[in-house]
């Protein structure tokens, strides 16, 4: 009987530590206007709360990219947004990305929740269209040059 029990009560471990919610969020349209001047992010919120376990992103070539726990995304002009415990989520910025980068981004996000320490994986599509533009005040940085 204590044998029985203990693979009972095993069973049940294991059946709760794998149990992950997925939820799958509407895909989003976005249009961004891009140069080194402007920034602007992707996130999936969470309650500051809860605690990010990882955030991973896809983007258009469909190749994905852990970009929390461990920042491997590829050096460049798109980056994870970092922030401290327990306000870190799933966000990645755009800084001055080329045109070039326009496309389906997907992030996903793996969330400990706090009111029952379970976990839920959230998944959102991003279709992005990058506009580049070039700085109305020229003559702004011409004339500090001249200084």
């Amino acid at each position: 009987m204590a044998k029985f029990l203990y693979l009972f009560a095993l069973a049940a471990a294991i059946a709760q530590a794998s149990a992950v919610t997925e939820i799958t969020l509407p895909d989003i349209s976005f249009n961004f206007l891009t140069n080194d001047l402007i920034g602007k992010s992707l996130s999936i919120p969470k309650s500051f709360l809860d605690t990010l376990v990882s955030c991973h992103v896809i983007f258009p070539n469909r190749v994905m990219y852990e970009a929390f726990p461990n920042n491997n995304l590829p050096a460049g002009n798109i980056f994870f947004l970092e922030a401290v415990q327990p306000f870190t989520s799933c966000a990645i910025g755009f800084r001055g990305a080329a045109v070039s980068l326009s496309g389906t981004y997907e992030l996903r996000s793996l969330v400990t929740n706090v009111a029952d320490n379970s976990r839920s994986l959230t998944r959102q599509r991003f279709h992005l269209t990058l506009q580049e533009i070039k700085p109305r005040n020229s003559q702004i940085v011409e004339e500090s040059e001249k200084a």
